[in-house]
């Protein structure tokens, strides 16, 4: 692609384009900070715990939670040792297959989780929520839907399942 190719985009088309970069750079690292600062976890430590909370034993393949943290195996695998190390989770072999392992929330996992679920909550309606009017939120959501891949889009109407009954 050339440098004239950039320059077919209108101003509005940029400014777009320059605002969603914004979110995309600003937004994480904003909410991962005050999740921190406000529960100890980052983003992705509570979502590896509210991932293994909502299962009802609280366990959960570590492929499969890393499916679910859009991570790798790799960044899970540090991540879960973290959280292994302050109590939080364990690990257990596969009975049925040697190369899989399973992570458990401790009781200890779900205390905090439960704690910093309130928080969290009160974060993405700072974050987001309470900045979108009511009215806008249902269009809102359905654009953001329509921007995320296909897979990824399947995959959140697959877990949005237990709130919209479909």
């Amino acid at each position: 692609m050339t440098v004239e190719a950039t320059r077919t985009l209108s101003t509005q088309d940029e400014l777009l384009w320059r605002r969603f970069s914004a979110m995309l750079t600003t937004v994480p690292a904003a909410l991962d900070e005050r999740l921190r600062s406000l529960t100890g976890l980052n983003h992705f430590q509570f979502t590896i715990l509210s991932t293994l909370d909502a299962h009802p034993d609280g366990t959960l393949q570590l492929a499969e939670v890393a499916k679910a943290a859009d991570s790798s195996l790799s960044r899970l695998s540090h991540t879960i040792s973290k959280l292994e190390a302050d109590g939080l989770v364990a690990r257990k072999a596969c009975d049925h297959d040697r190369r899989a392992n399973w992570a458990v929330l401790t009781d200890e996992g779900v205390r905090v989780v439960g704690q910093a679920r309130e928080a969290y909550d009160m974060l993405k309606r700072e974050a987001l929520i309470d900045r979108v009017p009511a009215h806008l939120r249902a269009e809102l959501t359905e654009l953001f839907t329509q921007l995320l891949p296909g897979a990824v889009a399947q995959q959140c109407s697959a877990i949005d399942a237990d709130l919209t009954g479909r």
